[in-house]
This record gives C-alpha cells, structure tokens and sequence, in this order.
C-alpha cells in the first residue's frame, strides 16, 4: 500500500487525424487490483507470465471508467500501446475514435475509484492551442469544458 493514489490522463486533440490522443499513468499495481476485482484473471504486468489479453483487459478497464463526450457525441478509445517503467508506473497510450474539432467537451474520469476513497484523477486536455486541467475524484467525477474557436 501507498500513501497517495492517483492517475494523471492527457487528452490531446489530433487536427490532422482527427481524434484525441491519449496517455493515462497509473501505479502499475494499483490497475491490476482494479481489474483483478472486477472479475479479470491476474494480469501479471511486465514479466514473462503476462496475461495475453491484458491489453484487452486494460482497454475495457479504461473504455468503462474514462468518457469524453464531444459537441454530445460519446469517443471510445483503442490502446495502442503501454509502457511500464521500473519504478511500477504503467503508461497507457490510447486513441479515440474520429471527431470534427471539438467545441464543447465533457469528461468524465472514475479511474480507479472504486477501489481508493482518496482516488485523485489529474486530467490535462488540449485542443489547439487552448489547455485546460481537472482534478477529479470520488465525490467530483466529471467537468465540462467550451473551447473557444
């Protein structure tokens, strides 16, 4: 156990291929629990007995637990990848699916929070040269943000 549990997610919105690009970073351990306890066999992230399908474990856990809505449409995202460094943080880099550049968009982040009352979810979202950060939990899981054209 720790003393601090947070995840911090950048959402940063691709003009050229139109959707957003997206990187979450977790306590390694923390998102095998959240997965394990919601019913997934042990992953065992980064050794050799990694589950085959932690990718897709993975991809589900965060499709379920991080929405963005955008100008009233709801994205998915696909992973694309993960890293997990040596010091039990574990990056997950996804992709929405394709959207016109958002004016209004709204997220929603429970990452994680199932699991740890004090559960804090860093969200930095860019589109363009507008940024915007939130720092969501348990009690408040959601912000709206109007992007300016």
């Amino acid at each position: 156990m720790h003393k601090y549990y947070v995840s911090i997610t950048e959402a940063e919105y691709n003009a050229e291929s139109k959707t957003f690009e997206i990187s979450v970073k977790f306590i390694g351990h923390d998102l095998e629990r959240a997965i394990s306890n919601a019913g997934a066999p042990e992953l065992y992230l980064g050794t050799e007995k990694e589950n085959e399908k932690a990718d897709n474990y993975i991809n589900q856990y965060i499709n379920q637990r991080f929405h963005m809505v955008v100008d009233g449409v709801s994205l998915n995202y696909n992973l694309i990848g993960k890293e997990i460094g040596n010091d039990d943080f574990l990056y997950c880099f996804l992709e929405s699916n394709k959207v016109e550049t958002p004016k209004k968009v709204t997220i929603k982040n429970t990452l994680l929070t199932e699991m740890f009352a004090g559960q804090s979810n860093s969200v930095y979202l860019t589109v363009g040269n507008q940024k915007v950060n939130y720092q969501l939990n348990k009690s408040n899981v959601s912000e709206t943000h109007e992007f300016k054209k």
